[in-house]
């Protein structure tokens, strides 16, 4: 998995810094594995949407806790 990241006068210009991620449940690599060939997309691409996905549902949670209503 790549995070983009770059720091340059104290602003956020993206490239690409890689880590790895280990996946403990083979279930996760054998789904992830199939819908990125169902649907073409990289296994990269669905675990950032993932991730992303978790993110934004946390935040909307804390959201809600703090009675912040944020209607779309």
């Amino acid at each position: 998995m790549s995070i983009d990241k770059k720091y340059v006068n104290d602003s956020c210009i993206h490239t690409k810094e890689s880590f790895h991620v280990q996946l403990t449940e083979a279930i996760l690599y054998d789904r992830l594995n199939t819908l990125s060939a169902e649907y073409s997309v990289s296994v990269e691409l669905l675990v950032n949407l993932a991730v992303k996905r978790l993110i934004d549902d946390v935040d909307f949670v804390r959201g809600l806790r703090t009675g912040k209503i944020e209607l779309r």
